[in-house]
């Protein structure tokens, strides 16, 4: 019997965006999956721990400090990779910023450029920088977070909700003009409720709970890997099933 394999044996994953929740746990299980992960963040005080427990584990791991709306820091971050490992196989960008003061059209500019620099901005550079490589390369994988937002209007923060539609536009672009040439894109859209008010949120998905980060990770590990390939230019809801209830009344 052949030996079995991790799902990211041998390739590099760079995963925009590192906090507690969903950004560590894609790191975790992707370095369990034997990928070589490289973590861009603002700050490194989520994503540095991380790195020094995937390498006492035996993996390899880089945190590197960069603001993603800086186009000049994510290509400086970038060039570190390569300059590292040689490639990059995988993205996930995970980067949000939300601009919950904004309430109308009539918008807090600072705050609304925020949310559009980080959230879309930051991914159009870092997709730019890595796809001539990764085809180069033979091809490769990326997948964006997205949110139900960028589907489902909201009364606030209309900054977070237009750059994640915008988020959903730049994946099926890439999907259909890079497909040919090796590379894959999807964009997930989860639901993680953590802290107070969690179990009542959660009784209104289909499973009447929350999604965990770690479900979240291991869903967006196995995209970036081979066993994916037919996997591309999907919207993938990661809610339990929130988004198929009916938002009215039922009895």
């Amino acid at each position: 019997m052949a030996e079995a394999r991790h799902l990211l044996d041998g390739k590099v994953m760079l995963i925009a965006g590192v906090g507690p929740s969903i950004g560590g746990a894609v790191a975790r299980v992707a370095a369990r999956e034997g990928a070589r992960v490289a973590m861009v963040a603002r700050r490194t005080d989520t994503s540095g721990p991380i790195a020094d427990a995937i390498r006492d584990g035996g993996g390899s791991a880089l945190a590197l400090q960069c603001d993603l709306a800086d186009d000049g820091a994510v290509r400086t971050a970038v060039d570190a990779v390569l300059t590292e490992w040689g490639h990059v196989d995988a993205v996930f960008y995970n980067a949000a910023s939300y601009d919950h003061k904004n309430t109308g059209l009539d918008v807090d500019e600072a705050m609304w450029q925020r949310a559009m620099d980080v959230n879309f901005g930051g991914a159009m550079t870092l997709t730019r920088a890595l796809v001539p490589s990764m085809v180069e390369h033979g091809g490769g994988a990326f997948v964006y977070n997205s949110s139900g937002a960028s589907l489902q209007a909201e009364e606030v923060r209309p900054g977070y909700g237009i750059s994640k539609s915008a988020l959903n536009g730049l994946m099926r672009y890439v999907a259909a003009r890079y497909g040919r040439e090796g590379v894959r894109a999807n964009a997930i859209l989860p639901f993680v409720y953590e802290g107070p008010g969690a179990e009542a949120m959660g009784a209104m998905s289909s499973l009447g709970r929350s999604g965990t980060a770690e479900e979240i990770g291991e869903v967006v590990t196995f995209l970036c890997s081979d066993r994916a390939s037919i996997i591309t230019g999907e919207l993938i809801h990661l809610d339990g099933g929130m988004s198929t209830r009916a938002a009215w009344p039922t009895q």
